[in-house]
């Protein structure tokens, strides 16, 4: 046993006004110290040998100290003798409900150990979140997209058509059936429209509606798509124009509206409109 050298071995000596209970429990606490801190038999014999040296130069009676040692002794080789092997545990797995359901049901493993001589331990689990959360079904690339340009093309010829929508393309394509795509099916091939998802691909992903008008307008006249029935897409290009009208017209009417404050000198917080609307 490793001592520090600053160890002096300073204990309560025999002559010393304490009560004798305590001078034969130091006895004992220390003998089962040397007992626990020992590693081997032989070891502990070392070491009480060395306990017997120095109470015994503190006074103590070498029949007291011999008296404790021996009851010590006999203590352990019968605490040694009444330990039975353990047998490991039976772990039953159980879910996890409440504090309260827990508790019943220790209680109630616990009886039942003592009735067939068996340690059963529960052991509780709970509920992962990814087994309350449903596995969303897997949906087509088509169904989350909108605001888009598709092209449509068919499986049993060269036909196709270029269109835009700014809904979900799985509508518009439903919308289809009924369409000039649903009647090329119908009269050209005799089919019934019922599947088009894997006709259908995305040309162009866009912001918002005025810049699907754009593409449209430059995807059908790049590939001049069969199926299209209008023509040169005058809409969007219309629409193209307004904006542009718009957009130049009211920094004109601004111009203007400067140069007159300037030229009258009348402070922008009195006065009235100079231009009338629509200008």
């Amino acid at each position: 046993m490793y001592r520090k050298k600053t160890n002096k071995g300073l204990l309560i000596h025999y002559h010393s006004h304490v009560d004798n209970r305590c001078k034969r429990s130091l006895i004992r606490t220390m003998f089962d110290r040397t007992k626990r801190l020992s590693s081997s038999p032989d070891l502990f014999s070392k070491e009480c040998y060395d306990l017997r040296k120095m109470f015994l130069k503190l006074k103590y009676p070498v029949k007291l100290i011999d008296s404790i040692f021996k009851t010590f002794h006999a203590s352990q080789d019968q605490n040694q003798s009444c330990i039975k092997p353990v047998d490991s545990p039976v772990l039953i797995t159980l879910p996890f409900k409440d504090q309260k359901s827990a508790d019943s049901v220790s209680r109630q493993l616990s009886d039942l150990s003592k009735k067939i001589d068996r340690v059963l331990q529960p052991v509780f689990t709970s509920r992962k979140i990814s087994e309350d959360l449903k596995i969303t079904e897997t949906k087509p690339s088509l169904v989350n997209q909108q605001c888009v340009v598709y092209e449509f093309q068919c499986n049993s010829c060269d036909s196709n058509y270029i269109g835009y929508t700014s809904r979900h393309l799985h509508l518009r394509i439903e919308e289809h059936k009924y369409s000039v795509i649903g009647k090329h099916l119908k009269d050209k091939h005799n089919q019934r429209p019922t599947n088009l998802h894997e006709q259908f691909t995305t040309l162009k992903k866009c912001h918002r509606k005025f810049e699907c008008l754009i593409y449209e307008v430059l995807l059908i006249r790049k590939k001049r798509p069969t199926l299209n029935t209008q023509t040169d897409s005058i809409p969007a290009e219309t629409v193209y124009l307004n904006f542009l009208h718009s957009f130049a017209g009211s920094y004109l009417q601004l111009g203007v509206t400067c140069y007159l404050v300037r030229k009258q000198k009348v402070s922008m917080t009195d006065r009235k409109p100079l231009l009338p609307e629509g200008v």
